[in-house]
């Protein structure tokens, strides 16, 4: 995925941030186990928000041995943080999944840079897409039909991407689906739909700000823009951004809004997680929303910030 989805840490409590990053660290280690420590390098905040979104459905990290097992922690040391142990999720079917999840993401997302782009970014794709085969390859020995799944779904949106219809809502409502497959595979019903929901709004957001971030770079080198098709012009004005954020908000909202219907027991998944995730969906995304689309305004206010410090 993109890497916008991270929590807005000036607003999470110590507790839910050792949380957060607790659960970081264990994809980490599950990502070497599941499908190769080079895999660990394309590790993204991303995967932690579908990590914690799972953990909330599942009602915990269970193995098969253990459905009803809790969320639980280990201090580990590792060659990032050689040093000092840091919080470690412990391995389960959650941290595993995603694991193997972000494999089979980062071998369509080459792929589909393959096509895309042109000259560095198009060449850095062909090197690393034999090792990213190997990677998706031991994903779906994991989780048989996940990758089938994917490419589908990655297929009807490179389809959709292609039609000449000025429009920026076909695109996102298919990488939409590709998220909502992606969060709800191997869920049971009716969990599943709360997944598929969560997935879908979130991806139609992804997709969005994604466009908007690169509006002008792609207008510069000439590829394809979602938003350009809508708008065809080489800079969006104020009067367009406050539209865009108002839809934005939308989106969020309407994903969050399936938070209010996953029971999550606080024993079996610690406090913190629950608002974690409303964190994520009323303050940290539609910070970065408002960061992306009014990117002058973040800078002046960081730097009156910076001049009310004491001396």
């Amino acid at each position: 995925m993109f890497g916008y989805i991270r929590p807005y840490t000036p607003e999470l409590k110590m507790r839910e941030y050792q949380y957060y990053r607790g659960v970081y660290c264990g994809l980490c280690r599950a990502m070497g186990r599941c499908t190769g420590q080079c895999s660990r390098l394309s590790l993204s905040y991303d995967l932690v928000f579908l990590a914690l979104t799972r953990l909330a459905l599942e009602n915990g990290n269970p193995l098969k041995d253990h459905p009803a097992r809790p969320v639980a922690f280990d201090k580990k040391r590792c060659l990032a943080h050689p040093f000092c142990k840091r919080l470690s999720l412990q391995m389960g079917d959650v941290t595993d999944y995603v694991a193997c999840a972000a494999a089979v993401l980062g071998y369509h997302k080459l792929a589909d840079d393959i096509q895309d782009e042109k000259g560095s970014k198009k060449i850095r794709a062909k090197l690393l897409l034999p090792s990213a085969r190997r990677f998706c390859r031991r994903a779906e020995r994991r989780f048989k039909g996940l990758s089938e799944v994917i490419s589908s779904k990655m297929q009807l949106l490179r389809e959709v991407e292609q039609d000449t219809l000025p429009s920026a809502d076909r695109p996102a409502a298919a990488f939409g689906e590709v998220l909502g497959a992606l969060f709800a595979f191997g869920i049971a019903a009716p969990k599943s739909r709360i997944a598929y929901h969560v997935g879908y709004h979130v991806g139609r957001w992804l997709y969005f700000i994604d466009a908007v971030d690169d509006y002008e770079e792609d207008v510069k080198a000439g590829r394809p823009n979602p938003l350009f098709r809508l708008y065809s012009c080489s800079a969006l004005d104020e009067e367009t951004r406050m539209a865009l954020e108002n839809s934005l908000i939308v989106e969020l909202k309407q994903a969050g809004d399936a938070l209010d219907l996953i029971d999550v027991d606080e024993e079996r998944c610690g406090r913190e997680l629950l608002p974690l995730l409303y964190h994520m969906f009323k303050v940290a995304l539609p910070h970065k929303t408002h960061e992306i689309l009014f990117p002058c305004q973040e800078t002046c206010k960081k730097v009156r910030t910076q001049h009310d410090q004491p001396l």
